[in-house]
């Protein structure tokens, strides 16, 4: 149902009528919506709080820590409160930055646990954020999405998510499950691109993504503070509200105001309407006046102009502390690599082409399309760019920037789309992330290597915590495949480079993976296969016991220099024979406590 239009009361921030009817609105060439207020709206689950702290509690136990359940639900609910006002305070903010997910889980949701806890938990904030997504709200389609989103359809209209998000993938998720994942060009989430709105870079990225500048564009939200902020700053042809449970309060005075203001989406429809039939009637009137003869006129938004200049999505990389000076040995604690040491992989020959189907979908959503042969080969060169690009950054002079992990809008929008279409070079940086997961699904068939389920089921056994440290593409697919083995309930801290931002041998993973186990660095047995990613890496990060596997990536000779440069301590055949080093380990770390023992026993 459409309400006429409003405009702000300048005491308040109200929304007051201004008069009858809908007013004339430019007609869009794309449509960008909010996610929630819009597309979805939440109603709260009042069990949120106690539901996830019992993942937390058993994720904790991994590191032989035991929580209190209630401890933990009292935390995460004052780390959401003091969230929700630092969001606020963000919103009055001309460009602010969207907080990293470490942040919010080891800053705000849990804050209040012990130091490694809090460390080791922050290193798997993406799948607790995703988690906590639909847990704490439940999600359901507002009115008139489905008919809305078949307009645009029939229309050619290109559309796009614009959107505050603490879970990105949880959105991608949940549009997936209503089945409307299909009818959007791009995604653009906070969380995803490192700014939040009101920021009007999250628009003008949708935007460019669509092959449309922003004054073509109609933006829909539901906030006055976030969205009609946005809206006025990136300069977006029209703003209109979809009023929802939070429209009505913004938390201060906003001085902008809306074009039009909706009960909810199924009302933008007639003004669509309206605005699209009449661009058609003015440009057939035209076409009619300068040929001497009537002609078709085609929509708006059928074929959207090209984009504007590139821009790469900001980045942020996690950096841990430095390693604590060695001490006493203590009780061990194990790290290992992934590929090479608990996987082994077979390439798949098909990869190109599995990933290029996804690209020649996105291109087609987004009005550009391609053919599959084109986007397959954009794939293998892309892939290739980025070879050499970690080859040359390796021998690089410049140590501050040397093991740099490379950001996924870069991989996918400069290496892979090079010589592709602008608004598809910008629609592949933001769907970046996604993409680096598909490829780490398509590359390769993994399989555990033999040896590698069997320790770590004897480490949790034993009571000694097992974490990772892997360079990788797409930490949510290694952690997908060691679900899959059945042992990711059984590992702790993990630390992969593309959430880290830093590569193997890059001191910051590994920092990051011994600061959530919260031993020494010299009681830890780290095992990989490269002599330079991890045994020099090992090594340069004070990690006490370096073990290189034979039959990963490094030869039996490349192992051998390691092992006479002091750069491993060990060359094992199979990750089982690390079993018995860990026993020797637990046998010293004894042997101080029995001898107080026999010392306090005797006469």
């Amino acid at each position: 149902m459409t309400t006429a239009p409003r405009t702000l009361d300048p005491a308040s921030s109200a929304l007051l009528p201004i008069g009858d009817g809908v007013p004339a609105l430019p007609a869009p060439a794309a449509l960008l919506l909010d996610f929630g207020g819009v597309v979805v709206t939440t109603v709260p689950r009042v069990t949120w709080a106690q539901e996830l702290a019992e993942d937390v509690v058993a994720r904790a136990a991994t590191l032989g820590a035991r929580l209190d359940e209630r401890s933990v639900a009292e935390s995460l609910r004052a780390g959401r409160t003091a969230l929700s006002m630092w969001k606020n305070a963000a919103s009055r903010r001309l460009a602010p930055r969207e907080l990293a997910p470490a942040e919010i889980v080891g800053d705000f949701l849990l804050a209040d646990l012990p130091d490694p806890v809090r460390r080791t938990l922050a290193l798997d904030a993406g799948e607790l954020l995703a988690t906590m997504a639909t847990l704490v709200s439940e999600h359901h389609q507002r009115p008139g999405i489905d008919e809305l989103l078949a307009e645009c359809a029939t229309r050619r209209l290109p559309l796009g998510i614009v959107s505050n998000a603490h879970s990105g993938r949880a959105h991608r998720a949940i549009l997936a499950d209503l089945g409307l994942d299909r009818f959007f060009g791009v995604q653009v989430y906070s969380d995803e691109v490192g700014i939040r709105k009101p920021h009007p870079g999250m628009i003008r990225l949708a935007a460019e993504g669509l092959g449309v500048a922003p004054p073509q564009a109609w933006y829909v939200g539901d906030t006055l503070d976030r969205d009609v902020v946005a809206g006025r700053r990136a300069g977006v042809g029209a703003v209109v509200i979809t009023r929802d449970r939070r429209t009505d309060t913004p938390p201060f005075r906003i001085a902008e105001a809306p074009d039009l203001v909706l009960e909810t989406p199924e009302g933008l429809i007639a003004p669509l309407r309206a605005a699209l039939d009449s661009a058609v009637a003015e440009h057939a009137a035209s076409e009619r006046g300068a040929a001497g003869g009537p002609t078709t006129a085609t929509a708006p938004g059928t074929e959207p102009p090209a984009g504007g200049p590139s821009a790469a999505a900001p980045s942020s990389a996690a950096a841990a502390g430095a390693a604590p000076a060695p001490s006493r040995r203590g009780r061990p604690a194990v790290l290992l690599d992934h590929g090479g040491v608990i996987t082994l992989s077979t390439p798949n020959p098909a990869r190109d082409e599995e990933v290029g189907t996804l690209i020649v979908a996105l291109s087609k959503r987004i009005g550009h399309p391609i053919d599959l042969e084109t986007a397959a080969r954009a794939v293998a060169e892309g892939w290739e760019r980025h070879r050499a690009r970690k080859r040359a950054r390796d021998t690089s002079a410049d140590p501050a920037h040397r093991h740099d992990e490379i950001d996924p809008a870069v991989l996918w929008g400069d290496l892979v789309g090079e010589g592709l279409p602008e608004p598809l070079r910008a629609a592949l940086r933001l769907d970046g992330a996604q993409l680096s997961l598909a490829l780490h699904r398509a590359k390769s068939v993994p399989a555990p290597r033999p040896g590698a389920l069997e320790l770590i089921r004897w480490c949790r056994e034993q009571g000694i915590v097992v974490g990772i440290v892997s360079n990788t593409i797409s930490g949510r697919g290694v952690r997908e495949i060691l679900a899959r083995y059945g042992v990711l309930a059984d590992l702790g801290p993990s630390a992969y480079s593309d959430e880290i931002g830093v590569r193997k041998p890059g001191r910051e993973i590994f920092e990051a993976a011994l600061a959530g186990l919260g031993s020494d660095p010299a009681d830890v047995l780290y095992v990989g296969d490269k002599s330079v990613n991890d045994g020099r890496g090992g090594k340069d990060a004070g990690i006490g016991t370096v073990c290189l596997l034979r039959g990963g990536k490094d030869s039996d000779e490349e192992l051998a220099k390691a092992l006479a440069g002091g750069f491993a301590d060990h060359v094992l055949d199979s990750p089982d024979a690390l079993i018995d080093l860990l026993v020797e380990r637990l046998r010293e770390t004894a042997r101080p406590s029995a001898a107080a023992g026999a010392h306090r026993a005797a006469p």
